[in-house]
């Protein structure tokens, strides 16, 4: 079987002014467009252009490819397609594509606030990355049994580094205890969302919408929208006489 491992480029911007950093890929491009973006709910797309996200792209099709159809993926890479809303692309691709996924969530998420960013605590890679951190196996086997199965393991919460790096000496001698993941409809893994809010009336309803009701208000608008608020607004009304007076003389 073909076996693809590594650690995929990261390059937030063009710091050895290699001029790189917006590099078209035009083939591997045109296969994530066919692929996680059209799997995507979501307008805006580009963190799927991501270079980790093109390397997962590329070695899946190195594999699902193959004369035998079989292989594995095993990448350490940015997490951050396990819970993003683009990320579903990915999510809904990786499970039609492949038998099963393991994915380790090694944490370390640093962009969070306050009870949350504790729970992250310290990133595998020190200060090298700001971002959570997951290793994810991709196994296609046509013999196996399961297809789009998502055989998924949390590391924990407030470890250090060193406690997160010991975890992980244990896991190459014993198996981790792995949890079986159901997707919802939209594609969520994790942090599913609570559809019950689309049992309540809309609030509106665009003309043409198939949305279901009439929704609270049957018209509506932008208000008093003049972009001219400095001169169109006071709490004065002879103030407000004079400035518009005023603007009406300038603009004649």
């Amino acid at each position: 079987i073909r076996v693809i491992v590594g650690n995929p480029p990261y390059r937030a911007n063009d710091k050895d002014n290699t001029g790189n950093q917006n590099m078209k890929y035009e083939y591997l491009d045109s296969r994530i467009e066919e692929t996680y973006v059209a799997n995507a709910d979501v307008n805006n797309k580009n963190s799927l252009y991501d270079h980790y996200i093109r390397a997962f792209r590329w070695a899946s099709d190195r594999i699902l490819k193959d004369g035998n159809d079989s292989g594995i993926i095993c990448f350490v890479s940015n997490g951050g397609w396990l819970t993003s809303a683009s990320g579903a692309g990915v999510r809904r691709s990786l499970i039609e594509e492949f038998n099963s996924m393991y994915v380790y969530n090694l944490r370390g998420n640093a962009r969070g606030q306050g009870e949350e960013r504790r729970k992250e605590a310290d990133n595998v890679f020190d200060s090298g990355t700001r971002t959570t951190i997951t290793i994810t196996m991709l196994v296609k086997n046509p013999a196996s049994e399961e297809h789009g199965v998502i055989h998924y393991k949390d590391i924990g919460d407030y470890l250090s580094r060193e406690e997160k790096l010991d975890i992980l000496k244990n896991a190459v001698v014993e198996d981790p205890e792995w949890e079986i993941l159901t997707p919802d409809e939209h594609g969520d893994w994790l942090n599913q969302r609570d559809d019950s809010y689309q049992n309540f009336i809309p609030m509106g309803v665009l003309k043409g919408s198939k949305k279901l009701g009439t929704g609270l208000f049957t018209m509506w608008s932008l208000g008093v929208a003049t972009n001219r608020d400095a001169w169109a607004t006071d709490f004065s009304v002879a103030r407000l006489k004079d400035r518009m007076s005023a603007l009406v003389e300038d603009i004649n």
